[in-house]
Order: C-alpha cells, then sequence, then structure tokens
C-alpha cells in the first residue's frame, strides 16, 4: 500500500475526515497542508491554483471542507450504527443543491472521457467529495469502513484487504508501534 497520510483513507471523503487528529490539530489551519491535501485527493485543476490565490476565495473554499467534513464525520458515525439519517441525508441533498456542475469532455492520451466538475473550486471540490461518499455507501459494506484499533489513533479508512480483516489505518505507523508495544512488554514481563 502507498498511501500518504493525506490519502491512507482510501476515499476522498474519509480522506477529508482524516484532516483532523486525536490531538484535535486541524490539518485545514495549515494552507500548504490543504494544498498538499487538495493535490493528492486530485482535486486540483490547473485553473484552480489561481482561485486558491485570492484570500476570500480560500477561506470560503476553507470553509466548504469544514462543512463537508462535518457531513462526512455525521454520516461515518451514523454508519457505525443503524443507517444514514434523514436529517443528515437533506443535509446532504442541500449541499448538493448548492453546486453548480457541469460535464465536460476530457482527452488524455487518446482517450476521451465524459466527466462532471464543478463550475467554481468549492463546486468541484463538493461534488468529488460527495461523490466518493455515494460511491464509497454504494460500493462497500459498512463493516469495511473502520476506524484504526492504535488506541492512539482515530483515522478512518476503508478495508480493502482480500481478507476483511485489516486493523490499523497504516502498517507502517499504527501497527508497528502496536506490535512493538507488545514487544516491550511481553520482554519487561519476562524481566
Amino acid at each position: 500500500m502507498n498511501h500518504t497520510r493525506n490519502t491512507l483513507g482510501g476515499a476522498i471523503w474519509i480522506n477529508l475526515v482524516n484532516t483532523i487528529n486525536k490531538r484535535r490539530i486541524d490539518m485545514l489551519d495549515d494552507p500548504e497542508k490543504v494544498m498538499l491535501w487538495l493535490q493528492e485527493n486530485h482535486l486540483l485543476r490547473d485553473s484552480d491554483r489561481s482561485e486558491l490565490e485570492n484570500a476570500e476565495r480560500y477561506h470560503h473554499i476553507i470553509s466548504v471542507l469544514r462543512s463537508l467534513r462535518d457531513v462526512c464525520f455525521a454520516v461515518l458515525s451514523e454508519i457505525e450504527r443503524d443507517g444514514i439519517s434523514s436529517i443528515v441525508i437533506r443535509h446532504m441533498q442541500a449541499l448538493t443543491e448548492q453546486m453548480n456542475v457541469r460535464l465536460t469532455l476530457l482527452s488524455s492520451e487518446g482517450r476521451l472521457e465524459l466527466v462532471n466538475e464543478g463550475v467554481r473550486t468549492d463546486d468541484h471540490i463538493s461534488y468529488h467529495v460527495l461523490a466518493s461518499m455515494v460511491h464509497t455507501l454504494q460500493t462497500v459494506s459498512k463493516e469495511r469502513i473502520r476506524t484504526c484499533e492504535h488506541e492512539d489513533c482515530i483515522l478512518h479508512f476503508i478495508d480493502t484487504s482480500k481478507s476483511g480483516k485489516r486493523r490499523w489505518c497504516s502498517m507502517e505507523t499504527c501497527g508497528n508501534r502496536h506490535k512493538a508495544a507488545e514487544f516491550y512488554a511481553r520482554k519487561k514481563q519476562k524481566e
């Protein structure tokens, strides 16, 4: 698995939830981290970069990202229980109705593709976050949408392992820390 901290959730909407950590440090407070998160989640078009240089538009986009993240948090907590409530669905519908999305034709390496894209940057980001959420909810069983089992981690991820038994957001960090702690606990018991 070759994921950075910005993409280890496995879907854009879960990656957005993961922009806040257990210590309540919000990546959306840091412009450099925001730009990196947007790039790594393939949410920036060439035309978006100049829009993000405008301070007023940038702050509006951060506000949109926070609002979207709140909805994503709500969906995650509700799917862990009984399912998504009508209140959250209405909020998602309201966000959808605010978006201005158009159909466009892209050409890349001799291939044509018909895609939806937002008219403005905030529309584009909103569309892709919500489309990612809907796609995940349609194609992934809720049992495979998980919270990392490490006690010091609150990150979420989609378990794409064959066995469906993935426990850690990242084996390299949380899984390794857990195994090292178990090793030292066993070693201490022997002493």
